[in-house]
C-alpha cells in the first residue's frame, strides 16, 4: 500500500532565504564588540605619562556584515622640540623608543600596546565574533 504526504517547507524556506541577513548583523554587532574590547584592552596596557596616548586610541568597523574589518589606531601627537608635529603613538609602538635607549615609566605597560592586545585575545574575539552569529541566527529561528 503507498501512502502519500505533503510537507509544507515554506517556513523552512523564508528561514534559509533570512539567514545571510541574520549572520551579517551578527557579524556587524561582532566586530562593533571586537572593536570596543580591542580598544579597551590597548588602553589597559599602553604607556601611560600624561595619559594622552590612552585616550587617542580608537578604532573602527569597515566593510559590512561578513566582510567587515576592524581597525585600531594610536596616533598621539605632540610638538617636537623642533616645534613640528611628532607622532609619538607610532614612534612607541614601532619600538623606536626603546631603539633611543629609552624605556617605559611604568609596570605593566608594553610598546606594541596595539599587537599586544591583539595577539592576547584573538581566540576569545573569534569565539565573540561565532556566539553573536550564532545568536543572531537563533533569534531568526535556528
Amino acid at each position: 500500500m503507498a501512502m502519500e504526504f505533503k510537507l509544507d517547507l515554506t517556513k523552512l524556506a523564508q528561514l534559509i532565504e533570512r539567514s545571510p541577513e541574520a549572520a551579517a548583523r551578527g557579524g556587524k554587532q561582532a566586530m562593533d564588540d571586537v572593536k570596543d574590547d580591542w580598544i579597551r584592552e590597548a588602553r589597559d596596557i599602553a604607556p601611560l605619562d600624561t595619559a594622552n596616548l590612552r585616550r587617542q586610541i580608537d578604532g573602527s568597523v569597515g566593510g559590512e556584515g561578513l566582510n567587515s574589518e576592524v581597525i585600531v589606531t594610536g596616533n598621539a601627537t605632540a610638538k617636537s622640540a623642533k616645534g613640528k608635529r611628532f607622532n609619538y603613538g607610532y614612534y612607541i609602538h614601532e619600538g623606536h623608543m626603546a631603539a633611543d635607549g629609552k624605556s617605559l615609566r611604568h609596570a605593566g605597560t608594553v610598546e606594541q600596546f596595539l599587537d599586544e592586545s591583539a595577539r592576547k585575545n584573538t581566540d576569545r574575539w573569534l569565539d565573540m565574533i561565532e556566539t553573536e552569529i550564532e545568536d543572531e541566527l537563533k533569534r531568526e529561528g535556528w
